[in-house]
């Protein structure tokens, strides 16, 4: 029987090559954020993946670009949870607030490795630091939104709103990277708790 052209073990040459690239990130994270591991490499990461450095630059110009592509998938998860988390939520802006802000925290509680590369180690490495920066700016961007959906009239009109999203999402970030990395003992929930408390504070009038 004649095979169909492209496909193998009943994928697609297409197909074949989104297993190799989620297989590459998920190996990049791995090495990237495991704690205490050796030094991050484009060599280290296709031993983990399995897969020749020929795959490797099938996906990504660099180690640089694999580095990037993993923030981008942790940024996106961030928006996707703490949306998810604000939208199922009953009550009031007090409750959706938490809410988002425990989804947030729980996505590295269940994950450090996402936490550690993209709040800590990001940051060290000068290729990333204005993507990282452009990131914190979108998550305030959707802070200002949510402050508004929820606030309503109440909340921070135009350019004190805009700074008072970016000064929740950098104080929870630091607080977020300080629990990380051990430089302050807390829980999770009482992250959740303090940073409910700043968000309502600085959201509205």
């Amino acid at each position: 029987m004649a095979v169909k052209q492209g496909v193998y073990r009943g994928l697609s040459a297409q197909e074949r090559s989104a297993q190799r690239r989620e297989r590459l990130l998920e190996a990049t994270l791995e090495v990237w954020g495991r704690d205490d591991g050796p030094p991050v490499t484009m060599t280290r990461i296709c031993q983990e993946a399995g897969l020749t450095e020929r795959y490797f630059y099938e996906q990504f110009s660099g180690l640089e670009e694999a580095l990037e592509a993993v923030l981008e998938s942790v940024y996106e998860e961030v928006l996707e949870v703490t949306g998810r988390a604000v939208e199922e939520t009953a009550g009031g802006p007090t409750e959706r607030a938490h809410a988002a802000v425990s989804a947030f925290v729980q996505l590295f509680v269940d994950d450090p490795r996402k936490g550690r590369a993209a709040m800590i180690l990001a940051p060290s490495r000068p290729t990333l630091r204005a993507r990282r920066q452009a990131m914190l700016k979108g998550l305030a961007d959707f802070a200002e939104v949510e402050a508004l959906e929820l606030y309503g009239e109440e909340a921070e009109p135009g350019e004190p709103g805009v700074l008072a999203a970016m000064i929740f999402v950098g104080g929870l970030s630091e607080l977020v990277v300080a629990w990380l990395d051990g430089t302050v003992e807390t829980t999770p929930a009482e992250i959740a708790e303090a940073a409910t408390r700043a968000f309502t504070r600085l959201a509205h009038r």
